[in-house]
């Protein structure tokens, strides 16, 4: 069970997605991707039967035309005419024996060359230095290949695919058999040399048979590893690249596997050419093999998209039939906590949830009438209490001030009373101020800075302060003569005993909705948290000064438990108060406010 409480406890909207991924979603999405994978394994294996088939063909006709070749060199050997030509002193050019084993020879030759259109040219030479040339007259380069023949003594020497110069063709790609001719009767004496080139561009046919570029690639390897050809001019006669798959080609017992190479897979196939030990080496992308699964994926996938979108279109169904009222009647529950008993919800059907709607409108109307009056009277009792408040305040400040200015007028004459005299006249307006509890912070300001100059004649050079206000506050209505009591309490008690100035320092600004009010000095300083629990433990108010709670008193009684007078902990010298209000601009957010605190 305590597995399952959390499941519970979750929102609805969150459950009915779980619901729909676990019913829905994750059976389709298996059952596709098993469905998938096995196709996936078929066509795999499809494929290294094709591709083995394909290759098994290729090495068929490739073997056929180098075996070809190498029994015409072969039958040199054995051929009298052959070992007549290459040895026979008599065999001259102008001799009626050379003439005729000529001719012989040009036959055979021919015969070759016009039934064998991969064949480019034959050259036969002897010791005795006739010379027979048949074939595409080229230039080349072959002195590599002749050395390693020679070397060879009589073993038969394939080249990789190297460029000539054909005059009948210009430049273009060859294949060619070297091979020592040796007297049959003495294996050791040689008697001639022979060259068979074939032309590159027939095998490279062969070799898209197996595969196209666009599929991957088909090519020939030597026993030590270099390219004989490729459907990639590019990598004749060089070392294949890739040594890991080389080694691979050599040393799997598999003809066929799967390599990665260059974040791409390939299904490698491979045979040997027996006649000469070449291995033919087919390398298909994945991709490609993967295409025929395509229409396979392509249906499953239309399959997944329309079940989930049916399935989507049940659960939003089900959202808003059902799960949506019920969110909007939770929604409008919370706003008649919050104390909005203006909450009506609209009934549209009279099924159980709309019989709940209806219900729930009965119930609001009730409570809405029950407390109404209650309310009412509980506005016009804090009213009432903050009238009573403020006028608590105004006598105690008038008494101290009457008294400093008549010691002042003592001493001086008129001009300077008469400034003191100006500034308690604003004060008095500004105090008074029609009646009304609330005036702009602007004017509250200046009370504090009226208050400040008089208590200055008082003090002299011990008083010191500065007021600094952001113009986009100054129209924010606050209570009025809620600053001059913190100011008043600096002087008292902040800077009772202190010998050099005192100094106060005023600032306002907006946080977010609300606005702050800073007071510090540089006085004795306090206990935040010992005076933030004197202001907030009212069993403590008659015990200590007056004004402080006061003030809170008034600030918590209009706004709330969030707008009070805090003091807050600084490592200077002197005490720091913030005075936190909202942002209030004009009389219908100050109502507005009040009406849905």
């Amino acid at each position: 069970m305590r597995n399952i409480r959390p499941f519970k406890d979750l929102s609805l909207k969150v459950k009915s997605i779980l619901i729909f991924t676990i019913v829905v979603v994750f059976p389709i999405v298996t059952i596709g991707t098993l469905i998938l994978v096995e196709m996936n394994k078929v066509v795999k294996e499809q494929a290294f039967e094709y591709t083995e088939r394909n290759l098994h063909t290729v090495q068929t006709s490739i073997n056929n035309m180098i075996q070809n070749i190498e029994d015409i060199s072969t039958y040199m050997i054995f051929s009298d005419e052959f070992r007549g030509f290459l040895t026979e002193e008599t065999a001259k050019e102008g001799q009626p024996r050379h003439k005729e084993l000529e001719e012989d020879l040009k036959g055979f030759f021919l015969f070759h060359l016009t039934s064998k259109n991969h064949i480019n040219s034959i050259d036969v030479e002897g010791i005795n230095g006739n010379d027979l040339y048949l074939g595409d007259p080229i230039k080349a380069d072959e002195e590599e290949w002749i050395k390693k023949a020679e070397n060879r003594a009589g073993k038969i020497t394939w080249s990789h695919a190297y460029p000539i110069y054909s005059y009948w063709e210009g430049e273009e790609n060859v294949i060619s058999m070297f091979r020592v001719i040796n007297d049959i009767n003495n294996i050791n004496k040689k008697i001639g040399f022979v060259t068979i080139r074939i032309n590159e561009n027939t095998l490279t046919k062969f070799l898209n048979k197996g595969v196209t570029q666009e599929q991957g690639s088909t090519f020939i390897l030597s026993e030590d590893g270099y390219v004989v050809l490729h459907q990639n001019k590019k990598w004749f006669g060089k070392k294949y690249p890739n040594s890991k798959l080389l080694q691979r080609i050599n040393e799997s017992p598999e003809k066929s596997f799967y390599y990665s190479m260059n974040d791409e897979d390939y299904l490698v196939s491979t045979t040997e050419i027996e006649s000469n030990g070449w291995k033919l080496v087919t390398m298909i992308d994945e991709k490609t093999i993967l295409k025929e699964l395509r229409g396979v994926s392509n249906t499953i996938f239309l399959f997944l998209i329309v079940a989930v979108v049916l399935g989507l279109i049940a659960i939003i169904g089900f959202y808003y039939t059902i799960i949506n009222p019920i969110l909007d009647l939770t929604k409008k529950t919370k706003q008649v906590e919050e104390g909005d008993f203006s909450v009506f919800v609209r009934v549209t059907n009279q099924d159980e949830i709309g019989k709940l709607r209806f219900r729930f409108n009965k119930m609001v109307e009730q409570i809405q009438y029950l407390i109404n009056t209650k309310y009412r009277l509980e506005i016009k009792q804090k009213e009432s209490e903050l009238t009573a408040l403020q006028n608590q305040i105004n006598p105690h400040f008038l008494y101290n001030t009457l008294d400093m200015i008549r010691w002042t007028a003592r001493m001086e004459h008129a001009l300077e009373t008469s400034r003191l005299i100006e500034l308690l006249s604003k004060m008095f307006r500004i105090s008074l101020s029609k009646g009304k509890l609330w005036i702009p912070l602007q004017q509250e300001l200046l009370y504090v800075e009226s208050y400040l100059e008089l208590q200055k004649k008082r003090l002299g050079n011990k008083l010191a302060y500065s007021i600094e206000i952001n113009q986009e506050i100054k129209d924010v209505l606050v209570l009025k003569q809620i600053l001059q009591p913190l100011v008043e309490n600096c002087i008292i008690h902040g800077f009772k005993g202190k010998k050099e100035t005192g100094v106060i320092n005023i600032s306002s600004y907006a946080e977010g909705d609300d606005v702050i009010v800073e007071i510090k000095d540089n006085g004795i300083g306090v206990n935040p948290q010992s005076m933030n629990h004197y202001l907030m433990d009212e069993s403590e108010h008659d015990k200590k000064g007056f004004a402080l709670t006061n003030v809170n008193d008034r600030l918590m009684a209009v706004f709330g438990q969030d707008y009070r007078i805090t003091f807050m902990e600084h490592n200077q010298q002197g005490a720091w108060v913030r005075v936190r209000i909202p942002l209030l601009l004009d009389e219908k957010d100050l109502l507005h406010y009040r009406e849905h605190r």
